[in-house]
């Protein structure tokens, strides 16, 4: 009886795959050189802005902020699904990347219960922005979840905190412990930047990390000129650029993760530790302590939501008295 729900519940979960949690493995082939993809990224977002602003205004005449939200959604990947928005960048050959497939990742001593859409989807890309390892599943959350975060913050008027409540649910369901076992708090990071984001498209809500609207760093603006006929159009003001929400929070290496079981914990890093010992380096999480010390900075208020207590409390270490760098 008990299997046989187990196995409705797995073709439930299956029936709604693009719904799933994702997951990436930041230890297999961390050592290796990764070419830096925050241009190519850069790229895509301006391109994803500029083709929705084009949308928004073949739509209206006018300046409609919902056309030009809906406009911007539509030209990232449609449908509008994090998984989606994830598999696209896995595409993208012109992203550089790591794929680590499941048999070989820290993830292969798991059954297909114990994570069932690491099974299904196999594993996230890796890729590196700046001195952060991050899965592009972690874009996803960033774009799709980090609009869910606006509209409930933002538009509905309810608050970042009732938008981190709702993340924070779909990260023990849905998006992380029932479906790939593992809770990722490096995915709440990417929701709540993904905020700040939206946040700053038309500067129409506080980016929670300042003080007020920031009507001059917006992103898209309103104009009426000449070329326009007199009609108040949108336009591109200033291209964004991803290192500005991308930090080594978003990296499971970093903040770490929590699991469903123990059972799933223990086999995880065990796997871990047994790659650390191939490649000769220590990846206990958080494998850096001053990245940790500069999300508490960062994050302030929000830390302890946002940051794995490991990773929360982590203490720098100290560097040895014959290094002055």
């Amino acid at each position: 009886m008990r299997r046989a729900a187990a196995l409705c519940g797995l073709l439930a979960l299956t029936a709604c795959g693009p719904a799933l949690g994702a997951e990436i493995d930041s230890i297999t082939g961390r050592s290796d050189e990764l070419e830096d993809a925050g241009r190519e990224l850069d790229a895509l977002l301006s391109a994803w802005l500029r083709r929705g602003i084009e949308r928004a205004n073949r739509d209206t005449d006018v300046c409609n902020e919902a056309a030009l939200y809906r406009g911007v959604r539509r030209e990232i990947v449609s449908p509008f699904v994090g998984h989606f928005v994830a598999e696209a960048l896995n595409a993208n050959e012109a992203l550089p990347s790591r794929r680590i497939l499941m048999e070989e990742s820290v993830y292969r001593d798991l059954a297909l219960l114990d994570a069932i859409s690491v099974h299904i989807k196999d594993l996230s890309a890796v890729v590196r922005v700046g001195d952060a390892l991050i899965g592009v599943d972690k874009l996803g959350h960033f774009l799709v979840e980090g609009w869910q975060y606006f509209e409930i913050a933002a538009l509905d008027e309810d608050g970042t905190g009732a938008a981190m409540d709702w993340g924070e649910r779909a990260e023990r369901t849905y998006f992380g412990l029932y479906t790939t076992g593992v809770r990722s708090q490096a995915d709440l990071v990417a929701n709540f930047e993904g905020l700040r984001f939206w946040s700053n498209v038309l500067g129409a809500a506080p980016d929670p990390l300042g003080k007020r609207r920031l009507l001059w760093r917006a992103y898209v603006r309103c104009d009426r000129g000449w070329s326009h006929l007199g009609r108040r159009r949108w336009r591109l003001r200033h291209a964004p650029q991803i290192s500005e929400y991308i930090n080594p929070a978003w990296d499971e290496a970093v903040n770490c993760s929590s699991y469903r079981t123990p059972e799933i914990e223990r086999r995880v890093q065990a796997r871990i530790r047994e790659r650390g010992l191939a490649d000769g380096v220590d990846y206990t999480c958080p494998i850096e302590a001053d990245a940790c010390a500069k999300a508490r900075a960062r994050y302030g208020e929000y830390a302890e939501r946002l940051l794995h207590p490991d990773c929360l409390h982590a203490e720098s270490r100290a560097r040895p008295w014959w290094r002055f760098w």
